[in-house]
């Protein structure tokens, strides 16, 4: 539903423009003069009572020509929208019928000013006076009243309608067909708007799903390259231990190196070592009985004994009887074990 507020200062051409509009969207013009003339006159409960405030000199309260409007609203369930002339003008009227028209399940479309400078505003006024014969478009001062009027009251309406987005000024001099042609553009534009309005309102919604994708795939980036560095360094101390490992493990494996000494390997087997150390201990037992025996060495033919030949016998004496039984008794020993080897 297209409904469209009118406004304008006395002289700015609002009938005028109202009427084509009106023929154009095929509209229902409510003027809030023409409302309360025609239940005044018709004798309506409404109107009786906005006249006993007329005649009082007070002003109708917004109750009353809202209770108006809405009556010549449901009069007409079928419109296609209406144009509202001279209504509301203050901003507890606007808010007045914002809350009638969402009683209907509608809204107002825009709030259309045509805008004049004021002097053009006198000229017309005193041209309309003098053709009309309206008394009040003949007096200057008069004039200048209702369009200080105008401006006070219409202030706050243009902001209450400028914060929801509808307010638009149309400059109103010039050609009649011209500043027509301006209202009928403002309008088709506001009503094309709500297919342009989804674009709109779309473009928001694709750069935030854009944002939000962004910032899930720089999270999981994060995530993937602390992992990485996280593996890296697992993988780190995973070889630093294996090295120290393998280090220990040839520390132990090298014995320990003597003092003043060099170390030397030899590979020995079983049976030499048994051998050797089975001749150790027959080399000594036999040298032990070979010095007793010859602790007295035998006289030499006509000479006498020195402690030169006693020693060197004694070392004769003794490798002699040293080499024989050391090799048997090793041979001894070595059977032995086979033997007992053999059992087991």
């Amino acid at each position: 539903m297209l409904n469209i507020v009118l406004f304008g200062p006395p002289g700015a051409g609002k009938g005028t423009q109202s009427e084509k509009l009106i023929a154009k969207y095929n509209l229902v013009h409510l003027s809030t003069g023409d409302i309360f003339r025609a239940n005044i006159k018709g004798e309506t409960a409404l109107g009786t009572l906005a006249k006993s405030y007329m005649d009082q000199g007070q002003l109708v309260p917004d109750s009353v020509t809202i209770s108006m409007l809405e009556a010549e609203v449901n009069k007409n369930p079928n419109a296609k929208g209406f144009i509202f002339d001279g209504f509301p003008r203050t901003k507890a009227q606007a808010q007045a019928l914002d809350t009638l028209l969402s009683s209907k399940g509608t809204g107002i479309t825009l709030m259309l000013a045509l805008e004049v400078e004021e002097e053009e505003l006198r000229k017309r006024l005193l041209l309309r006076g003098q053709n009309s014969g309206r008394p009040d478009d003949q007096n200057p001062e008069v004039i200048q009243k209702r369009i200080d009027v105008y401006n006070n009251e219409t202030a706050p309406v243009k902001d209450f309608y400028t914060a929801q987005g509808k307010y638009k000024g149309v400059y109103g001099i010039g050609e009649i067909e011209q500043i027509f042609n301006a209202l009928c553009a403002v309008i088709d534009s506001k009503i094309e708007k709500p297919t342009t309005a989804k674009t709109v309102v779309a473009k928001p919604v694709k750069k935030a799903t854009k944002k939000a994708t962004k910032k899930a795939a720089a999270k999981t980036a994060i995530k993937k390259a602390t992992k990485k560095v996280v593996a890296k360094k697992a993988a780190k101390k995973s070889t630093a231990k294996k090295l120290v490992k393998k280090a220990v493990a040839k520390k132990s494996a090298k014995p320990a190196r003597p003092k003043g000494g060099k170390l030397v390997k030899k590979k020995v087997t079983p049976k030499k070592a048994v051998a050797k150390k089975a001749a150790k201990k027959v080399t000594k037992k036999v040298v032990k009985k070979a010095v007793k025996k010859q602790s007295k060495p035998a006289r030499p033919k006509g000479g006498k004994v020195t402690a030169k030949v006693v020693r060197s016998s004694n070392k004769k004496v003794v490798k002699k009887s040293a080499k024989k039984p050391v090799k048997k008794q090793a041979k001894k020993v070595v059977s032995k074990k086979k033997i007992a080897k053999k059992k087991k």
